[in-house]
């Protein structure tokens, strides 16, 4: 009899078929957005943060790619007329070619009128101010790295405030009161780290491009610098 008490109270507790429909009813009607609603106002500023990550990857990209397109054979040609000592045709042919290289040489050029300190101070100087040009708006891939986390962190624990501050005003420890809280506990630390993994990312992968830029400028410049010692020495020869 006991059993049958049981086995009873357990087919009655078990949802009906209906039951189970509208719950998952309900569920399908919970859209991805609405989920991430739940995560509360620090969203906002994630979301902000998320913007400028993208688009600050993709101004740079796109800047990055125009400023350091690399041509042999157009330095091949800024070569030959060094070596027939056309100074004003290289520059000129320097100039026709807007990259981060060409302003380099272009720099270096008009420094050949003096020794070859001063033409390496052009050179170094100018590399500098070009490297700036390249690197310019990318600290603020690397703040975001750093604060989107710490944000989400920030919204965890607006969750864990919100957990005990609904238990204290109900009194009552269930699913319901806590449920809130940990929605937006996981949602902000979800996207906190989302959006720094973004801008980490990003900052990498644009810094790596760069430094490829400014090995193949640093070549560049050493071999106009070779170009223009092996004129003036073999000017020097025949004198």
């Amino acid at each position: 009899m006991n059993l049958l008490t049981v086995l009873l109270q357990v087919s009655a507790a078990l949802p009906t078929d209906s039951t189970a429909t509208t719950v998952v009813a309900v569920a399908s009607n919970q859209n991805y957005f609405s989920l991430l609603m739940k995560g509360g106002w620090i969203l906002l500023p994630l979301f902000l943060l998320f913007f400028l990550s993208v688009y600050m990857f993709i101004e740079r990209w796109v800047t990055i790619t125009a400023l350091g397109k690399n041509d042999n054979v157009w330095f091949g040609r800024i070569s030959e007329l060094v070596a027939d000592w056309k100074i004003d045709k290289a520059i000129k042919f320097c100039n026709e070619k807007p990259t981060s290289y060409s302003k380099v040489i272009v720099a270096g050029l008009e420094a050949t009128p003096g020794d070859d300190i001063e033409i390496q101070d052009a050179l170094q100087s100018e590399a500098r101010q070009q490297i700036s040009q390249l690197e310019k708006g990318m600290n603020y891939l690397g703040i975001t790295a750093s604060i989107a986390p710490m944000l989400g962190f920030l919204g965890t624990i607006f969750g864990v405030i919100k957990i005990f501050y609904n238990i204290s005003v109900t009194n009552d420890l269930n699913i319901a009161n806590i449920s809130d809280g940990l929605y937006q506990k996981m949602i902000c630390s979800g996207a906190g780290l989302f959006v720094g993994i973004i801008a980490y990312s990003g900052y990498y992968i644009l810094n790596g491009r760069i430094d490829k830029i400014v090995v193949r400028m640093d070549k560049c410049s050493n071999d106009l610098l070779k170009d223009i010692r092996s004129y003036k020495r073999g000017v020097r020869n025949e004198e």
